[in-house]
């Protein structure tokens, strides 16, 4: 029962004795000596941070000093902690603060006394007490009340605990489990807010070789092996799971050391960029005040706005403690807070200073860069234009880099979330892609270097990729964690930041020491940029931290501005080397003018020289064209006499021809004639010479008309004999007054045409002949008769085309003559009936110069059906002429139709 007793005891003092340091409490203090941070070990505080020009170091005080008491009281030795290092060290501006020093190489200590000055610096804290509200469910009043107030947790509590262990794990194995607390490293959890047993605090951790665990009521000592690094791994703990919520409250107590009531920022700088904070407060009259800021809220609902800041205003009264609540809601997970407090007014002072010197060298950047996009419109230089999108991408990227962006966009919807969280990636990765191709161009690598120009194109498809994926990383918050992430890091700043200088800097140098003297600015604005780039930033981070109420404008603006001003001078310098280069192209031109002039001056001696030449060979030339020209014109008198005697020849002939035209229209049935013959008829006649080869002859013979049409050989005068001979043969073969069938008809007038033609089947007979198709239609019995020699008769009926061919045999000589068949068909009212030579169907015409051929023709025959006679002739010639265009008529044509 003793020993049960003994051992409780001791876990009470062993908790105690822990939790006095893990206090809840945020120290807000505007006096500083300047000694920003100590370092303890063996219970001897060090000094390693020392600002200058601080009170410390004007007093006297050095780097790596050891503080041996303050206000007299020794601190060595009685197990000194960082909270109350901080705690000693800073207060109230204006009061006295006595150290005692030991310093190396001094055998006495040193003792120094100074004034804490005035000091309204940035307080990061991590002091706080939380509830998890899992469900959302509370508001103000709720939590104020004392039923939920009591069930506030000190964080290093859950810091020290163990929520879950992985199975496996090389802390499974050791024996550590579920609700385990590491007492031996509270202190060490309690140095920062983002330490706990599950983030990697045992690497930092000053132990011997265990550490204790408290189970229930049991204390259990663990030795660490292999190494004070792994004993932890695999452990997830109580802290890290409650801040994994989306919704959490913290509970800010504040112990103002400050001179006078002041409103400070409380600033949450480590949002994740889909958070909300409501900072609750209450009046002495008892009423709560509410404030809201973060990422999820509205710009103009937020009570401060400054940059990319996430902070409230809060009232400070003197000498008071002070509670404020913050609800702290996210769209994932919360993350462990961490905060950080900064009088008001030294930012409201410096804010409108880095505003006017800011956005001024912003606006002087932006003016530089549309002079050049004149000047690329104006010369059609494309360096001209990839240095103005460089000059605008730089200065979008130090507006963005400034924090500037979250003050005029917030995440209602997201497109600007992704806009707000990878604003600045995107685009520093434009500026390095502009700043490629305007050294691609301004170095003329690809005409002079076309190695380097293919490297340099590739770091822009690189870097071009890189932006790809970080867009779609921002849209699809697809994360790349553990080492893999640094790694992807590192090589993502070492291509966009790193290479792209030394990469342009390395051909630069080549090109100098191939004459190109515009390198020179080029590699000069480059070595500026660097150095200048590097003061600014180790300047920005000093400067986060130490912001003084005292601090000179002169000094604020130097700060501010050293990334603006490294640019400017950058771009200027470019802006020499351009003016430069453009100079050298100038002069590069006038010398080519004053080449081509020299040329030209050479080509005009040349030329008179040639020209004096080519007048001297003129001269001999005319006396050579007059002597040609009268024997020419004694030649052309001779042509044009002949020429006039072959025109009254021909003109003779003509007449003759024009002539036996006129016997021949004589000879042919007239229409008076045919009009009272048939009602509904067309005769369709075009010779291609004055006379013609082709004939129609129509008759009517007893109670039938005959209707022929007939192809002579050949065309022209040839033709029209043998039309002559047809007509006249006919005219003799039907007089005879007894009645004869087609047939008949052409079996006698091939022998007639044989007998007067002497064609005796010898070898040396003229094969001249006809092609003829004879129809005979019969106007009593409704029937028509046919026979043809070569040529076919179409008759169409209710839309359908018969055709009645004709033997294969001509009126004239042929190897094997047969009778010629006759064809009868019983006619119908509204019959048609067709009877043509081949000249129609043979012209050439159309796109290809090729015939037109009988099926065209049976489906023009067919298309006018619906029409008149004296229509469809129009129709058929109209198509002729359409055809042919302007192709020579090749046969005499002749196309009669007749209409029953």
């Amino acid at each position: 029962m003793i020993s049960r007793i003994s051992s409780v005891l001791v876990i009470f003092l062993l908790l105690s004795s822990s939790l006095s340091f893990g206090q809840t409490e945020i120290i807000v203090y505007d006096g500083y000596t300047g000694i920003y941070n100590a370092s303890i070990q063996n219970d001897t505080a060090r000094i390693t941070t020392l600002l200058p020009e601080s009170p410390a170091a004007k007093a006297g005080i050095l780097f790596l000093d050891q503080i041996i008491a303050i206000h007299d009281s020794a601190i060595s030795g009685k197990g000194l902690k960082q909270r109350l290092l901080q705690d000693l060290l800073h207060n109230k501006s204006g009061e006295v603060i006595d150290l005692t020093i030991k310093r190396k190489g001094v055998d006495s200590l040193l003792h120094f006394s100074f004034c804490r000055e005035p000091y309204l610096h940035q307080i990061a804290a991590f002091e706080f007490e939380y509830l998890i509200d899992s469900l959302e469910q509370w508001d103000i009043s709720q939590i104020m009340s004392d039923s939920l107030d009591s069930l506030f947790i000190n964080p290093l509590m859950s810091k020290s605990t163990v929520y879950s262990v992985e199975e496996g794990s090389p802390a499974a194995k050791i024996g550590i489990r579920a609700g385990d607390q590491v007492i031996s490293l509270l202190e060490e959890l309690d140095k920062d807010g983002f330490y706990h047993i599950s983030s990697g605090v045992l690497s930092n951790a000053t132990v011997d070789t265990f550490f204790t665990i408290l189970r229930a009521d049991s204390l259990i000592h663990y030795e660490l092996e292999p190494s004070v690094s792994t004993s932890l791994k695999g452990v997830k703990s109580l802290f890290a799971h409650d801040f994994s919520y989306p919704c959490a409250w913290l509970k800010i107590k504040t112990v103002n050391r400050i001179t006078e009531n002041r409103n400070y920022l409380l600033n949450l700088p480590d949002m994740a960029g889909t958070d909300s904070a409501n900072f609750f407060l209450t009046h002495p009259s008892g009423v709560i005040f509410e404030k809201r800021s973060g990422v999820l809220i509205p710009i103009d609902e937020r009570d401060f706005i400054y940059k990319d800041w996430h902070a409230a205003s809060l009232p400070l009264d003197q000498g008071a403690e002070q509670i404020f609540y913050i609800r702290w809601k996210a769209e994932s997970e919360i993350g462990a807070p961490k905060m950080s407090f900064i009088a008001q007014e030294t930012i409201v002072k410096h804010d409108r200073i880095e505003r006017m010197v800011l956005f001024a060298l912003s606006g002087m950047m932006t003016i530089i860069a549309f002079f050049f996009i004149i000047l690329f419109f104006a010369l059609r230089d494309r360096q001209y234009i990839y240095f103005a999108f460089y000059i605008l991408t730089f200065a979008g990227f130090l507006f963005v880099s400034q924090g500037y962006l979250g003050e005029f966009l917030w995440k209602e919807n997201v497109f600007k979330s992704v806009l707000i969280s990878g604003a600045e990636t995107f685009t520093l990765s434009l500026v390095t892609i502009f700043f490629l191709l305007f050294g691609i161009s301004y170095l003329e690598l690809k005409q002079r270097m076309s190695g380097w120009y293919w490297n340099v194109v590739v770091l822009v498809g690189l870097v071009g990729i890189g932006m790809v994926v970080m867009l779609l990383d921002s849209i699809f918050n697809f994360d790349i964690e553990g080492q893999f992430e640094s790694v992807v890091i590192i090589i993502w700043a070492f291509f966009v930041a790193i290479v792209p200088l030394f990469l342009l800097i390395t051909p630069a140098i080549l090109r100098i020491r191939t004459g190109f003297k515009p390198a020179w600015y080029f590699l000069i604005a480059n070595l500026v940029l660097i150095p200048l780039s590097i003061i600014s930033i180790n300047q920005i981070t000093f400067i986060l931290s130490v912001s003084t109420i005292n601090e000179s404008v002169l000094s604020r603006i130097l700060q501010v501005s050293g990334v603006f001003v490294a640019a400017i001078l950058q771009i200027l310098i470019f802006s020499m080397g351009l003016a430069r280069k453009l100079r050298l192209d100038e002069l590069e031109k006038k010398i080519a003018q004053k080449r081509v002039i020299d040329q030209l001056t050479e080509n005009e001696k040349l030329k008179d020289k040639v020209n004096r030449e080519l007048e001297q060979k003129v001269q001999e030339r005319t006396r050579e064209i007059r002597d040609q020209k009268e024997e020419i014109e004694s030649q052309r008198d001779e042509i044009e006499a002949q020429r006039d005697l072959v025109f009254a020849q021909k003109k003779e002939i003509t007449d003759s021809i024009a002539y036996a035209q006129r016997i021949q229209a004589a000879i042919l049935p007239h229409k008076t004639y045919l009009d009272k013959l048939i009602p509904e008829y067309f005769i369709l006649y075009k010779p291609r010479d004055i006379v013609s080869g082709d004939f129609y002859w129509i008759k009517e013979i007893d109670s039938s008309i005959v209707i022929v049409v007939a192809d002579c050989t050949g065309h022209g005068v040839p033709g029209a004999f043998m039309s002559m001979l047809g007509i006249t043969l006919l005219n003799e073969l039907f007089v005879e007054g007894r009645s004869k069938s087609p047939g008949e008809i052409l079996g006698e007038l091939r022998t007639k045409v044989k007998a007067m033609l002497v064609q005796e089947g010898n070898i040396r007979d003229q094969k001249d002949g006809m092609d003829m198709a004879i129809a005979l239609i019969n106007k009593e019995k409704k029937e028509l008769q046919f026979a043809g020699a070569y040529n076919p008769l179409y008759l169409i009926r209710q839309g359908e085309l018969i055709e009645l061919k004709g033997d294969k045999q001509p009126i004239g000589i042929h190897w094997e003559e047969t009778k010629f068949k006759d064809h009868v068909v019983k006619l119908k009212e509204n019959d048609s009936v067709y009877v043509f030579s081949d000249g129609y169907v043979d012209q050439y015409g159309g796109d290809d110069r090729k015939k037109f051929k009988t099926h065209k023709f049976k489906e023009l025959l067919l298309s006018v059906q619906s029409k008149s006679m004296e229509k469809q002739k129009q129709e058929i010639e109209n198509t002729f002429e359409a055809w042919r265009g302007n192709v020579e008529q090749i046969d005499d044509v002749c196309v009669v139709g007749v209409r029953v």
